[in-house]
């Protein structure tokens, strides 16, 4: 690893953390409940773009685990998001090597996969098929956010010389 992007890497990750907290703390009005922008997300994506794989699957771990050290601690709310981050993982490394399809096409993924393992996790605690009736909200939702994060990340790595 090279010292450079260790450095960039620590830097986004902080980043991640901080942008994370911020979503959490500022709850949006207008979208669905338990539905968040996923900001912080267009950091792990701009990391794959520039530093590959290992990066992303780091920072998207990491950014996880180190939230819950600093703000939630590692109850239900660790594990809804760390069942969240390891489908999208999941998903967005497949999409991203094998069907090879746009930034939009990433991130879409990856905002829809997130949430629906998230509502696997809470079906699975909270022992109710239930929850699964929240999918449709979550894909939609999944979906806007997805670009949103998307057009953010494209908007960073056409303009921002750092990582070249």
């Amino acid at each position: 690893m090279k010292t450079k992007n260790i450095a960039l890497f620590s830097l986004m990750l902080a980043l991640g953390v901080i942008v994370n907290y911020i979503e959490f703390m500022v709850p949006l009005p207008f979208l669905f409940p338990g539905a968040k922008l996923g900001i912080a997300n267009s950091l792990g994506i701009i990391l794959l773009y520039f530093l590959g794989v290992k990066y992303y699957f780091g920072y998207s771990f990491l950014r996880v685990l180190l939230s819950a050290i600093l703000f939630s601690g590692f109850g239900s709310t660790f594990l809804i998001s760390l069942g969240g981050t390891i489908l999208a993982v999941i998903f967005t490394l497949i999409v991203a090597k094998f069907v090879k399809c746009s930034i939009y096409g990433i991130s879409i993924t990856g905002a829809i996969f997130h949430g629906f393992g998230q509502v696997i996790v809470v079906s699975i605690l909270y022992q109710t098929v239930y929850m699964l009736t929240y999918m449709l909200i979550l894909t939609i939702s999944g979906l806007i956010s997805g670009i949103l994060v998307a057009y953010l990340s494209k908007s960073i790595i056409t303009k921002v010389k750092i990582f070249a």
